[in-house]
């Protein structure tokens, strides 16, 4: 029997070249020279291709080394007598990498690749036939290797921002090819008419779409560390790999909030054309002043959209102020769940950073780092995103884990290179009017 993963690797190579063929063919047919995108995208494609092309051969090497085996063990068997024991049977098995294993993913992954560990490439093979098995994406469609999910999980409590507002967000798959999405999008619609008169031609009109063109984009990190640190340091795997998959997560949710749409950034919702543009400006901010601005976001949805808005965005700072909100009395504006409060401006469980139910006029509130507040002529103001986030899409390989892992030799170096990448789309540009910022003096939080 064929090996699956071997063949789902050749296709993927096969998938990969067809794409730098049909960049390439496109040029001429349009009698151009390729764009610096286009060049980008070629070569990234052909780095795949060789990884791919190393991937072929080991796995191959492996299959017929069990050829071997499975031949030598055949003749065992023929000549030795066998006996039925019992009944027992497996059921299940724990992952070749888990949290209590006593391999260690990292360790294997670079004696695989620089020692020619056959061990250690036998599990990093069955490993991924796993994950080939067990995820609706399967292991052929990446060059590199499958992070174990218990290294995300265990890196949850590091203190990185996270990806709050991607969590609210609709996860999606990301196509297994291509570097663009296309959503159509209904611009003008049909237009009823009255009829003038009895027996007469109705009034025509004429619907058109826009394609909404989304680029998959590329987030990466990259770290390099002794052999020495590799081969004798301790916990090295969890401390680093962890580590990077947090960053990349981190990473990619800033984006959707502010990436510019240029330079291989998402387009986040600041900058999406078409959002509601509300502006607070003010030298003393105070929450009785910043209310109606908030009331004006969520109606500009209802009146633009026609729908609600879900979610309130806004950096822990800004919150901070809020909860700081004292009324004529001096008692406190926002107050926790705790104590039964009436008549409260803002409701929160307690204070902390995803402060668990805090919430105004009822819509939930979600605390992110990552929104920026470096913006407006002083780079010192923040700013408040209030959207329906079932239109925030993001498109990913594995649900914001990057599964591609490469390692290197840097020249001349006694280390060990490791790039972790992975690959998504963003956009809020599917109807724009969902979404209202709040900017201005008067989100400038040192002012409060």
């Amino acid at each position: 029997m064929a090996n699956a993963f071997l063949s789902k690797l050749q296709e993927n190579r096969t998938s990969k070249t067809d794409l730098i063929d049909a960049t390439l063919t496109r040029a001429v047919t349009e009698d151009r020279d390729i764009t610096e995108i286009e060049l980008a995208n070629i070569q990234a494609l052909k780095l795949e291709v060789e990884k791919l092309d190393e991937r072929i051969n080991q796995i191959a090497e492996i299959e017929m080394r069990n050829s071997a085996n499975a031949e030598i063990a055949a003749k065992v068997d023929s000549q030795v007598e066998t006996r039925k024991v019992g009944g027992a049977r497996v059921t299940s098995e724990e992952a070749t990498y888990h949290a209590r294993s006593a391999n260690d993913f990292l360790a294997d992954a670079i004696a695989a690749e620089f020692g020619g560990s056959y061990d250690a490439r036998e599990r990093i093979a069955r490993y991924q036939r796993e994950v080939l098995d067990t995820r609706d994406v399967g292991t052929s469609n990446f060059a590199g290797l499958v992070v174990p999910q218990y290294l995300v999980d265990s890196f949850a409590p590091l203190r990185r921002g996270g990806r709050p507002t991607l969590d609210v967000s609709v996860n999606a798959a990301l196509p297994a090819q291509g570097m663009t999405l296309n959503i159509g999008r209904l611009t003008t619609g049909v237009t009823s008419y009255v009829q003038a008169s009895q027996n007469s031609a109705p009034t025509e009109s004429n619907p058109d779409d826009t394609l909404l063109t989304i680029n998959v984009n590329t987030v990466a990190s990259m770290f390099d560390l002794s052999k020495q640190a590799v081969l004798r340091g301790t916990g090295i795997e969890t401390q680093l790999l962890g580590d990077a998959v947090r960053s990349y997560q981190t990473k990619v949710d800033a984006l959707a909030l502010n990436g510019s749409g240029s330079s291989g950034e998402h387009l986040g919702i600041l900058n999406t054309s078409g959002i509601n543009a509300v502006t607070y400006t003010d030298a003393s901010p105070t929450y009785a002043e910043f209310f109606p601005k908030l009331v004006q976001a969520i109606t500009d949805i209802s009146s633009n959209f026609f729908g609600s808005a879900t979610h309130i965005i806004m950096h822990p700072s800004l919150a901070g102020c809020l909860m700081r909100a004292l009324d004529g009395s001096n008692r406190p504006q926002f107050t926790s769940l705790l104590g039964n409060p009436q008549n409260a401006a803002g409701t929160f469980q307690r204070p902390a950073y995803d402060l668990g139910g805090f919430q105004i006029l009822g819509i939930p509130v979600v605390l992110d780092a990552s929104m920026p507040t470096d913006l407006g002529a002083g780079t010192n103001q923040t700013a408040v995103i209030v959207g329906n986030f079932d239109e925030s899409y993001i498109f990913e390989d594995n649900s914001g884990t990057p599964l591609y892992v490469r390692f290197e030799q840097p020249d001349g170096n006694i280390a060990i290179r490791t790039v972790v990448f992975g690959f998504s789309a963003y956009t809020a540009g599917k109807y724009p009017s969902a979404f209202s910022a709040i900017t201005g003096t008067g989100l400038i939080t040192a002012n409060w």
